[in-house]
């Protein structure tokens, strides 16, 4: 089996890297290619304390069929800080900014984010208007009290030794990230530590916000829900039902996946389940 640093590195070769600069935030996109030149651009937004590489397992298939591109969000990644305000808004502002600097405001795209991504997904579809065709939230955070925190280990310090520091990565991933223990890889414990160390951005008390439940019924573009079974964050069936009723209630033909067995990163966990969704 290859190694972590191989897999990614291969990946990201095959990536085109952008810039944009919005508001002095520099921020990182990634451009995969594509199997047919006139492939509808598709956005991909990872989690808090993520980065692109939250969809390892999701880009090449995925590029079969649309022109996919990633981003890291501010604070987080490759990307610069994020400015003031610290709030959602303004990260869903410097996205659709950075987006439209890349492609124009005219230029249909579909949209898909997970957990805090999909909450900034959310966002930045209910501004895009009907620029963006299509919006798949999968365990997206920002429902306010339906919102759950894991409760996860202190992350470990310099004085802890790589297996020591490893276990405490492997059972954070049980407790907030994968519901299968067989999923938490050594891919997943490099994704998971490697974007630990790279993040500059707090962004659990976005999370709990009520911020993307606020916007559903406004976002024109046909909206898809994704929520693992055992997701952490969801609160269980009954929650995962009230975000069901949110979705119909805000757009009567919404769609809405519970996906038995499967956990918070249910990208990684379920990914042919999930792409399968993502392609409609």
């Amino acid at each position: 089996m290859e190694s972590p640093q191989r897999v990614l590195s291969a990946l990201s070769q095959c990536a085109r890297h952008h810039w944009t600069d919005q508001a002095n935030c520099r921020m990182a996109w990634q451009q995969w290619p594509a199997s047919s030149a006139d492939a509808t651009p598709l956005l991909l937004v990872h989690g808090g304390f993520g980065s692109w590489n939250h969809w390892v397992s999701n880009i090449e298939a995925l590029s079969e069929h649309y022109a996919v591109w990633t981003l890291d969000l501010p604070g987080l990644g490759s990307s610069g800080d994020l400015p003031e305000p610290w709030n959602t808004a303004k990260i869903s502002e410097l996205v659709l900014a950075g987006w439209r600097e890349l492609h124009g405001d005219k230029q249909v795209f579909e949209l898909v984010g997970f957990s805090f991504g999909g909450l900034i997904a959310g966002l930045v579809a209910a501004s895009a208007g009907s620029q963006c065709a299509r919006c798949v939230l999968i365990g997206a955070s920002g429902f306010g009290a339906l919102h759950v925190q894991a409760q996860l280990l202190p992350l470990p310090g310099p004085e802890l030794d790589q297996a020591a520091a490893e276990g405490i990565h492997r059972e954070n991933l049980a407790r907030l990230m994968l519901h299968d223990p067989s999923c938490i890889d050594d891919l997943a414990v490099h994704i998971h530590s490697n974007n630990l160390k790279q993040h500059r951005l707090r962004s659990r008390r976005m999370a709990g916000s009520n911020d993307l439940a606020g916007v559903l019924s406004q976002i024109e573009a046909h909206v898809v829900g994704i929520w693992g079974q055992y997701d952490a964050t969801a609160g269980g069936r009954v929650n995962i039902e009230a975000r069901r009723q949110l979705f119909l209630q805000a757009q009567a033909d919404a769609e809405f996946h519970e996906l038995p067995g499967v956990g918070h990163w249910a990208m990684y966990e379920a990914p042919a389940t999930v792409n399968r969704l993502i392609l409609g």
